[in-house]
Parts: structure tokens; C-alpha cells; sequence
């Protein structure tokens, strides 16, 4: 499994997570708030506590609901998703942030 923080703009944070192999899995855990992932390759099974394991295939989105703990699975090789969740502070309060690596029109922008 590999993890990338791609980076944030306004209150919105992006992380992709690649599981390179079937069975592969992104252990259990849970958020304080609600958040979306999208999954644009391959297949998943998701596991969310007292529910019926679940699979989703690309091209599709899976919202991951707060205090629930759950788990993904690779049902194939070369899997990829993006977590995308927004900002918040201690208080729960949504932040707005700016990050110029990802503007073409800044002077950091990425290659």
C-alpha cells in the first residue's frame, strides 16, 4: 500500500491510497467527521463495523460516515483511490487553507 498526500486548497484535503496487490488492505480506523473517497481503478470491499462487507468498482465514490470503524480490501491488483475530506480545526470548525504547489500560476507549482 502506498499513501500520498497530494495536497489541499480551501477547506478540501486529497490523499491517494494505492493497494498494489488483491488482498491487500488499509487497516481499520475511523474519522470524527464524514468524508468521501473515490475510487478510479479496480475493485474494493469495504467493512464497516456491525454492517455486511460491501464491494464498489471503479469508476465510482464510497462515503465513509464518522465514528464508524472500517477497513478496504483489494478484490484485484493495482487498485487506486482518493480520500477527499475537508479541513478542520480541533473545534471541528472547517479551515481554509491555500497551497500554491498545485497553481499553475505560482512560482511553486509542481513539475
Amino acid at each position: 500500500m502506498k499513501i500520498n498526500d497530494l495536497g489541499f486548497f480551501g477547506n478540501i484535503w486529497v490523499r491517494q491510497i494505492k493497494l498494489e496487490k488483491s488482498g491487500d488492505q488499509l487497516d481499520g480506523h475511523k474519522h470524527h467527521f464524514d468524508h468521501v473517497s473515490f475510487l478510479t481503478k479496480g475493485s474494493v470491499t469495504v467493512h464497516v463495523e456491525g454492517n455486511e462487507p460491501k464491494q464498489f468498482t471503479a469508476p465510482t465514490f464510497i462515503i465513509m460516515k464518522k465514528e464508524h470503524e472500517h477497513k478496504v480490501v483489494a478484490n484485484e491488483d493495482d487498485v487506486d483511490w482518493f480520500c477527499v475530506f475537508a479541513l478542520r480545526d480541533l473545534d471541528g470548525s472547517v479551515l481554509e487553507m491555500y497551497e500554491g504547489r498545485h497553481n499553475p500560476l505560482s512560482a511553486a507549482a509542481l513539475d
